[in-house]
C-alpha cells in the first residue's frame, strides 16, 4: 500500500507537499533537470549513522500538473547534528516547469493546510511511519507563519495524540525558485521546538540554491 497517498490528494498544490510511496518505481527526471539529489537534506546534514529508509526519484504526476521531477528522502529514528531525536524526517523537493508556476503553487499552500483536509493528509502521513491511527480532533495545530527562508517558506507545528502517546511535529515548505522542498521532522514526545524543524529547511535552501545557482 502507498502509505503517502494522502499527500496525493487536491492537484497541484498537495503534489508539492507529497511524499513518495517507499516502494515507488524508479523514475528517471527529464534530460537537464538539475541535481535534485543535491538538493536534498544529506546524512552529512544529521547526526552520524543516519541511512534513508526512502531515497530517489519518483513520478511527478502527469503533464497537467506542471512539474518536472521530485525527489524523496527519509529517514527513521534519527538525531540532528544538535543531538534532537526524532523518530520520522520526511523530506521532499519537487521542480515545477516554471518559476511562476512554482509561486503559484506555494500561495496554495497556507489555504490548504490551515484546512481539515490538508492537515489531514499530514497527520495520515505521520500515521503510516508509527502505526497509529489518529484523525484531526486528536491533532493540534499551530498558526502556520513565514520563517524567511528562501524566496518564499511557511512554517507549522503540531501535536498528534496516538496510541499511547502524543508525537510532536514540524513541518515546512520552502521555495528557492522553481523548486519547491518540503521537510516534515516528528519527535517521540513534545516538545519539538519550532528551531529544529527550521533549521533543517534552512539546509536544504542552501543545498537548493547552490545546485540551481550553479547550472
Amino acid at each position: 500500500m502507498n502509505q503517502r497517498t494522502p499527500r496525493r490528494a487536491a492537484a497541484a498544490t498537495i503534489a508539492i507537499a507529497a511524499l513518495a510511496a517507499a516502494s515507488a518505481q524508479a523514475y528517471s527526471p527529464p534530460r537537464g533537470t538539475p541535481d535534485l539529489a543535491q538538493m536534498m537534506l544529506q546524512s552529512s546534514d544529521l547526526a552520524p549513522g543516519a541511512a534513508p529508509v526512502v531515497n530517489g526519484y519518483s513520478d511527478p504526476g502527469g503533464a497537467g500538473l506542471h512539474e518536472r521531477a521530485e525527489y524523496d528522502r527519509d529517514w527513521l529514528a534519527v538525531s540532528t547534528t544538535g543531538g534532537v531525536k526524532l523518530q520520522q524526517l520526511q523530506t521532499d523537493i519537487t521542480l515545477s516547469t516554471s518559476t511562476a508556476f512554482a509561486q503559484t503553487v506555494f500561495g496554495q499552500i497556507a489555504g490548504l493546510y490551515g484546512a481539515s483536509a490538508g492537515r489531514g493528509s499530514l497527520i495520515a502521513n505521520v500515521d503510516a511511519g508509527n502505526g497509529s491511527s489518529a484523525t484531526s480532533k486528536d491533532a493540534r495545530f499551530s498558526k502556520m507563519r513565514s520563517i524567511g527562508v528562501g524566496q518564499q517558506s511557511i512554517y507549522g507545528s503540531a501535536t498528534i495524540a496516538t496510541k499511547g502517546s502524543t508525537l510532536a511535529i514540524g513541518f515546512a515548505w520552502v521555495r528557492v525558485d522553481a523548486a519547491i522542498a518540503f521537510v516534515l521532522a516528528v519527535a517521540p514526545r513534545p516538545p519539538l521546538a519550532d528551531s529544529v524543524t527550521i533549521a533543517l529547511a534552512k539546509t536544504m535552501a542552501a543545498h537548493m540554491t547552490s545546485v540551481l545557482r550553479a547550472k
